[in-house]
């Protein structure tokens, strides 16, 4: 993956010390520079959307006990293009005092959400939506 980043760079870097190049010769070694950049953009995409999803599967295995948790409202679904993987559904949530978004893989657990009348606990870790809990009214005396 690196690889095309270096490439760019060296691409970019040859017509500077090698003032002698003609202008066409010169076009072309910034071009190759710049498809080895959008090549390594393309490739850091992959990775960084993998290590994600490897992020949120190793999460919806934790413990409950060991994720972080709060309690609010659900807001509303992004419903934009997202730049992550299709798996992931771009939710916010409302503690309160600030929204939080939270990305969620788990279609049950976004059902619970959006259909909750009451207020939520929510769990999470890393901004992955793990689970949510409505919690239940009881009636004042």
């Amino acid at each position: 993956m690196f690889f095309h980043l270096i490439a760019a760079i060296l691409f970019w870097t040859i017509p500077f010390f090698i003032p002698a190049i003609s202008e066409k010769y010169m076009v072309s070694i910034v071009t190759m520079g710049f498809i080895a950049l959008l090549i390594f953009l393309k490739n850091l995409y992959f990775y960084v959307n993998h290590q994600f999803l490897i992020k949120a599967k190793e999460a919806e295995n934790e413990n409950i006990s060991n994720l972080s948790s709060f309690k609010g409202k659900f807001v509303m679904i992004r419903n934009e293009e997202s730049p992550l993987s299709d798996e992931f559904t771009f939710m916010i949530f409302n503690n309160g005092s600030i929204e939080v978004p939270l990305f969620c893989r788990n279609f049950h657990v976004i059902q619970k959400a959006t259909k909750a009348n009451n207020e939520l606990i929510i769990y999470y870790k890393d901004y992955i939506l793990i689970n949510v809990e409505e919690i239940e009214k009881t009636p004042n005396r």
